[in-house]
């Protein structure tokens, strides 16, 4: 009878361990603050359990075996304590008096010193239990490592769980989802091809995820005999969660125990030829330090499962991971922005007041047909309604930048996105920004410095002067040696093609989304270096604008697009100003030479204006700008005002400098004969009757008309 009990009570541990254990794995998931205590306990409860196991036999064979009155104190003492832990963790206990003060999640019971109490009662119990049965103690020790290799303390799994289809996605299936044919075409095609990997590359908010979630459940749907699995990749902690989430998913034996490795448990599974076909699609596969770290230890990427039973999509900002992961650029698709009709759809679907299609249309396009931005903006109209219409929208869109900033900020969630991912188009971008500017400083430098083109045509020879240095000497260096910053300019341009924020659209030309380079501005705002760069730029702009002359004239109609929109905003510090007027005198003779005179005669104006308070007007740039209103009011045939100006300049040259021999090096060489005026003013007169569109003018550049000027005052 004496064996009996000890039996019984073995069972009674046993079960209570069993309990226990499976208890702490739920708080192992629930709770991340204290893994550790919850880790000890469960490993103390299976090895006292184990231990207790592995003696059952020995009882069961030996029914007469010597039990004493302390060895049934200890078994009721251990019961006592397993049930009072198995109370205190019991969840639906701890719940129902949590709802009475509004809580929900759970929390662990129990401090760390009560753990270390009861981890050392339960030790003490063991060592009772075990020197009370007078067994062995090597044998039992044998016998309970080879026992608990193969026991599992949780509820009991069933034996072919792991072999059945799942489906593991969290996002549902989107009944309003914007088709992509052209993406979705080679998804599938991709997938039907022996290769195992592939991969969707493109900007944040580009719709890579979406793709991925609707290529998922498609082939849930079509294939009986496929699982499908999910796996976050914006961190290792997040991609260490989704592999044990899949394991508890699928079942696998020893996941719980504290010495497994669930990474390694779960790609071997995977691996196996004996399971179902699955697809296992890894998100956000952003970070190339988490896949390949530089000490080449503990990277995910050798987690990632290799074999003929299933495929693997990636999705990813950077083309430097994806083709690291998937091993070949034809497994690659390069998700662009939207086409016109998509993002239109995107948005009448997403508004849930119907908009007129003009200025539907005109929402989209302002937004570089970019899903997330599209999404945002219906996301915006939305909640405003009826105040809000995509009219008022648009035209807050272009009211101002601050504006503009404010919208694309907004951000009240999007289900489709991860959790805490931002569904706000400048901090989705400018988390990539940051992320360049750490691992890549220079290729920040030249974002920074594209920021400020316009969005279209940006030349390639303007490019090569954007690290902390620049001078105007290293601009001209480059001129004679163009290939001696390039290998760093190309790895620098490779990285912003990478993570497709800049494109090549002809030799020598790139483009970026105008969206992205608001965002990038901002961006840069924030970074507190607006100034760096808008300056940086007026200098080069300064030294790479030609002088206007007619070899000039297809440089200078190139490059105008990108320098206009800074000829009205003069810089805020004065060490700049001198390019500027330089770059001002050049656009302003470029100007008159292509018969737009009132134009050239306005910038001229408006630079003296603007910059006589600043520099004062004897300053040497003023007397230049007004010398070279006088050419521009001669070209334009006005010549009173002409003479009237140039008589200005000089009397302001000869107090200031106490003669006119500084103009004269200004404006240009004095060496001209009266003869030689009289027939280039005469050539000029003729010359000004008919022209034909490309023609030359009689006088090639600033310089030469300035020296024909100045002698002008000699023929009296």
């Amino acid at each position: 009878m004496e064996g009996i009990g000890v039996a019984a009570n073995i069972i009674a541990v046993t079960d209570l361990s069993l309990k226990v254990v499976t208890l702490c794995l739920r708080y192992s998931r629930e709770v991340s603050g204290a893994r550790d205590d919850i880790e000890r306990l469960s490993s103390q409860v299976q090895h006292l359990a184990g231990a207790l196991r592995a003696t059952q036999r020995v009882v069961e064979d030996s029914p007469v075996a010597l039990v004493s009155q302390e060895l049934m104190v200890s078994f009721r003492s251990c019961i006592t304590d397993l049930q009072v832990v198995e109370g205190k963790l019991n969840p639906s206990l701890i719940r129902t008096g949590m709802r009475r003060f509004g809580l929900r999640a759970l929390k662990w019971p129990f401090k760390k010193k009560e753990i270390d109490q009861l981890l050392a009662g339960l030790e003490r119990h063991e060592k009772a239990i075990m020197l009370g049965l007078q067994v062995d103690q090597t044998a039992i020790l044998i016998d309970i490592q080879e026992r608990v290799k193969d026991m599992s303390l949780k509820p009991i799994d069933e034996p072919s769980s792991y072999q059945q289809r799942h489906l593991a996605v969290p996002f549902t299936n989107d009944p309003d989802f914007v088709p992509r044919p052209t993406i979705e075409t080679w998804m599938h095609q991709r997938y039907t091809q022996p290769s195992q990997r592939m991969a969707l590359v493109g900007m944040g908010g580009f719709g890579k995820s979406k793709l991925a979630i609707q290529f998922a459940h498609r082939i849930y749907a079509d294939e009986d005999d496929t699982s499908v699995f999910w796996v976050h990749a914006g961190s290792k902690t997040a991609f260490e969660e989704s592999y044990r989430a899949l394991a508890d998913l699928v079942s696998l034996p020893r996941r719980p125990e504290p010495d497994t490795n669930v990474l390694l448990l779960v790609r071997n599974w995977l691996q196996r030829q004996d399971i179902p076909s699955w697809l296992l699609i890894i998100d956000n596969a952003d970070d190339i330090d988490l896949f390949y770290p530089p000490n080449l230890n503990n990277g995910i990427a050798s987690y990632i499962p290799k074999s003929n039973k299933g495929k693997v999509l990636i999705t990813s900002r950077s083309l430097d991971v994806a083709e690291r992961l998937v091993g070949s650029s034809k497994a690659i698709m390069r998700v662009p922005v939207m086409a016109e009709e998509q993002a239109l759809h995107l948005l009448q679907s997403t508004l849930e007041s119907a908009a007129d299609e003009e200025s539907a249309r005109a929402i989209v396009r302002a937004l570089d047909f970019i899903p997330l931005a599209v999404k945002q903006a219906a996301g915006y109209v939305n909640r405003r309604s009826p105040q809000v219409t995509p009219k008022s929208y648009l035209d807050e869109f272009h009211e101002s930048e601050r504006k503009r900033d404010s919208l694309l900020r907004s951000d009240k969630g999007d289900l489709d996105r991860n959790d805490g991912v931002s569904s706000s188009v400048i901090v989705t971008w400018q988390i990539t920004f940051d992320k360049i500017k750490e691992e890549h400083p220079s290729a920040a430098n030249l974002l920074s410095l594209m920021s400020q083109f316009q969005a279209q045509n940006i030349p390639d020879f303007m490019l090569h002067d954007y690290d902390d240095n620049h001078t105007t000497e290293r601009s001209n260096h480059h001129n004679k040696d163009k290939t001696s910053d390039g290998p760093s300019f190309e790895d620098d341009l490779d990285v912003l093609r990478g993570y497709s924020l800049v494109h090549v659209t002809t030799r020598g030309l790139f483009e970026m989304h105008s969206l992205v380079q608001f965002c990038t501005r901002q961006w840069i705002i924030k970074c507190g270096t607006p100034d760096r760069w808008n300056e940086l730029y007026i200098q080069l702009a300064s030294h790479h604008y030609p002088c206007g002359c007619f070899e000039t004239w297809g440089t200078c109609r190139s490059l105008l697009p990108h320098i206009e929109p800074i000829l009205d905003k003069k810089p805020r510090r004065s060490h700049v100003l001198a390019d500027w007027h330089r770059l001002q005198n050049n656009v302003s003779w470029y100007k008159s030479q292509i018969d737009e005179y009132r134009h050239s005669l306005a910038l001229l104006v408006d630079t003296i204006m603007i910059s006589t308070d600043k520099l004062g007007q004897m300053h040497a740039c003023i007397l230049l700008n007004k010398g070279m209103l006088s050419l521009a009011l001669l070209t334009h045939g006005r010549l009173e005002e002409a003479e009237r100006t140039y008589v200005e300049v000089i009397s302001s040259t000869v107090v200031e400098y106490g003669n006119a021999s500084k103009l004269s090096s200004i404006l240009g060489r004095q060496d001209a004969s009266k003869e030689d005026v009289k027939m280039q003013v005469e050539a000029w007169k003729k010359q000004r009757v008919t022209p034909s569109p490309d023609h030359p003018r009689t006088f090639r550049s600033p310089s030469e008309l300035a020296a024909v000027f100045t002698l002008l005052s000699r023929l009296e």
